[in-house]
């Protein structure tokens, strides 16, 4: 894994790749994404998302109908937060590193399973995060900016 994308900063992005960046930006620092999705929303209130995926970096990234970084979701093994490595951490281990690093309460939500397989997804609302897990194994991290709704018009 390229070295820059190994540490995710809450709020904040991974390496270089920061929330608010056009997709040029973010192209001029990845390149050409593997594939690339288009969410349009029914209610045009909402933004249409459109989400770039980087299968060598086990990425994606999601950009709003103002061309702006939004989200990162990721499931590469050697991603790190806080210096430790947190894929495949079960929800008890998680449990613990989020207190230890203060993240906020967590949500659990079981999922409905799918062939077989237990899903669960744990929010953490303080830190823009939802943690998704595989078999009670963390199997993708996704992250935002964080917002002060003070400053919210």
């Amino acid at each position: 894994m390229d070295k820059q994308l190994k540490n995710i900063e809450i709020g904040i992005g991974i390496g270089s790749i920061r929330f608010g960046m056009k997709r040029d930006e973010v192209k001029a620092i990845l390149g050409e994404p593997d594939e690339i999705e288009v969410f349009e929303e029914e209610d045009p209130e909402l933004d249409n998302t459109i989400v770039w995926h980087f299968d060598e970096v086990e990425m994606s990234l999601s950009f709003g109908d103002d061309d702006m970084l939004l989200a990162i979701a990721i499931s590469n093994e050697d991603v790190m937060l806080a210096g430790k490595k947190l894929m495949g951490l079960t929800i008890n281990e998680i449990t613990e590193f989020v207190k230890e690093f203060d993240l906020g309460e967590m949500e659990i939500e079981e999922q409905p399973e799918e062939d077989g397989v237990k899903s669960t997804l744990v929010s953490l609302w303080e830190s823009a995060m939802n943690l998704w897990f595989e078999d009670d194994e963390l199997t993708e991290i996704q992250w935002g900016p964080l917002w002060d709704e003070e400053t919210l018009n």
